[in-house]
């Protein structure tokens, strides 16, 4: 089966991205910072969804805010490759953490294409910055997915994890190996977005995953 990488969705979705994107246009560029972007589960670790922002939760090691939020809601690495132009070049970034996983599945792409279209969202930044470090977080888990959703969700994981390895500054990270994270308990009534208690796991995972990087801050 051929792969396809064309942008599909982009006219479909438009309007409710570029909502996404213009607010984020509006508030003050800082650069050299950690750049967290994907989906939903970036997206509502904010107050509009009653949650401590991300920027607030993650400091650096002097207590200043060094993590900029740049998830958008319902996206898939089509989107995210559309979108970097605008939602991450112009910051600069330090670091990067990319969260792909999520919503592919519903846009009908397979994981070969969603792969191949994540990739190149790496690839870009990588090429943009010289000095870039790219965390490439694997999927995460949601409260009721079967086996088979889980397996492909590993397959889509060991995709990233063999592109991390074969890539200088890219550090691949695996959620679904984090036990907390697979609790019952830490989402709302969809089963699939975190709760605070989530929120709160969340966060202290990547306190550990970005210890180093932290530190600089």
């Amino acid at each position: 089966m051929p792969v396809r990488v064309g942008l599909q969705y982009i006219e479909i979705w438009k309007d409710s991205m570029e909502n996404y994107v213009r607010k984020y246009e509006e508030e003050p560029i800082i650069r050299d910072g950690i750049v967290f972007y994907g989906p939903s589960y970036y997206t509502r670790w904010s107050m509009e969804w009653g949650n401590k922002p991300l920027r607030r939760v993650l400091l650096g090691e002097s207590g200043a805010e060094c993590c900029i939020n740049r998830g958008f809601g319902s996206s898939c690495p089509e989107h995210q490759l559309y979108y970097y132009p605008r939602m991450v070049r112009p910051l600069e970034p330090r670091v990067l953490v990319y969260g792909s996983w999520g919503n592919s599945e519903s846009f009908g792409y397979s994981n070969e294409e969603a792969f191949e279209l994540a990739q190149r969202v790496v690839t870009y930044a990588l090429t943009d910055f010289p000095e870039l470090l790219v965390y490439l977080s694997g999927a995460l888990a949601t409260r009721d997915m079967d086996e088979s959703v889980l397996a492909r969700r590993r397959e889509y994981s060991e995709m990233l994890r063999e592109f991390a390895e074969k890539s200088p500054r890219v550090i691949y990270f695996d959620p679904l190996s984090y036990e907390p994270l697979n609790r019952k308990d830490i989402f709302i009534d969809d089963g699939v977005h975190f709760n605070e208690l989530g929120y709160e796991i969340f966060a202290d995972y990547y306190k550990e995953i970005l210890k180093d990087e932290l530190k600089k801050y």
